[in-house]
């Protein structure tokens, strides 16, 4: 078995989190599909899905970290994409969908734990309007979804990525 070489990987990582069974709780994975696509040189895109803190080795020693989810209990309509900072991350606005599943501000509080959090993180979210049982995103979420992909590529501008060629 080859160990990856952690040394060389991006500083920025995109983390796309999510539980893809419940229609639009699963939008911050389809947001990092779609930001993948784009290529953007030293980020690093993956599919979190719920695996809480086995994301553990994937966030230690970021640089940067931008988080791509379903957000409730912001009393905005579904649909709506809002950008978070590392305060409202850190108060674990997470979805949690099942009793197995750790949230976010748990990754990161461990992460911080052990010395090697992210120096920045911040996370572009939507409002789901549907999380019934069910493969793919609604027609509500689908439509917003290129808006939350701007909104993060936003965020790595401001980050000093170069996300255009």
């Amino acid at each position: 078995m080859k160990v990856a070489d952690r040394s060389a990987r991006s500083r920025v990582l995109v983390l796309g989190v999510g539980n893809v069974l419940y229609r639009d709780e699963g939008v911050g994975i389809a947001a990092a599909a779609r930001l993948a696509a784009r290529e953007l040189p030293g980020v690093e895109v993956l599919d979190g899905g719920t695996l809480g803190l086995a994301l553990l080795c994937e966030v230690e020693g970021r640089d940067d970290l931008l988080l791509l989810d379903a957000v409730a209990g912001s009393g905005k309509p579904p649909g709506s994409v809002i950008v978070l900072g590392p305060e409202d991350v850190e108060k674990g606005l997470r979805v949690c969908m099942s009793a197995h599943q750790l949230g976010v501000s748990e990754l990161l509080a461990t992460a911080a734990l052990t010395g090697k959090a992210p120096e920045r993180v911040a996370a572009v979210a939507m409002v789901p309007a549907s999380l019934d049982l069910g493969l793919g995103l609604s027609a509500v979420a689908d439509a917003a979804l290129g808006s939350m992909v701007e909104r993060a590529v936003d965020v790595l501008e401001g980050w000093g990525v170069a996300t255009s060629a």
